[in-house]
């Protein structure tokens, strides 16, 4: 029984440095990228796309409530907050900051002048599909630095990650 009661501590001691590690190693990884996007201050037209990203990395949040938007097309205000997981006011204050820079607009619902709708404008999808771009570039460019079994290492273990995203 002694022996069972150590190979299950064993177990939980490893689970633990695991969950730790993972916990560790994500935020600093999506950190790392997140800040391999390039930064430019150049207006011209061509750097647009870019410039947007750059004022948007300002607050990763920002990011985070547009891309919510893009997928979803739009949200209610309150559906904004439970997808951020904030109080409605911290969204409220998002919003307002995106449609000051033209990311975002809002309209009333045509039949409950009640509910607002927020959506993306156009400059804020290529805000995001940009951002995405560079990050995607980033990471392709970090994976490349790894060696092959370090590759193969990455691929086995992307079903166990997409479980703990399910479980």
């Amino acid at each position: 029984m002694i022996h069972q009661t150590n190979f299950q501590h064993n177990d939980n001691e490893k689970d633990t440095r695991l969950a730790l590690s993972v916990l560790e190693l994500v935020p600093k990884l999506v950190s790392r990228l997140h800040a391999d996007v390039p930064i430019t201050n150049d207006t011209s037209e061509g750097e647009n796309a870019l410039r947007a990203v750059s004022e948007l990395r300002a607050t990763p949040g920002q990011l985070t409530l547009l891309r919510i938007l893009v997928e979803h097309e739009r949200c209610m205000m309150q559906e904004l907050a439970e997808h951020l997981a904030v109080a409605p006011s911290t969204a409220t204050a998002m919003v307002k900051r995106l449609l000051t820079q033209g990311y975002i607009e809002r309209s009333r619902d045509d039949t409950d002048w009640r509910t607002v709708w927020v959506k993306p404008t156009e400059a804020g999808r290529q805000a995001v599909a940009t951002y995405d771009h560079f990050r995607l570039e980033a990471l392709q460019y970090r994976l490349a630095q790894l060696s092959e079994a370090e590759r193969l290492s990455l691929i086995a273990a992307l079903p166990a990650l997409r479980h703990l995203i399910d479980v």
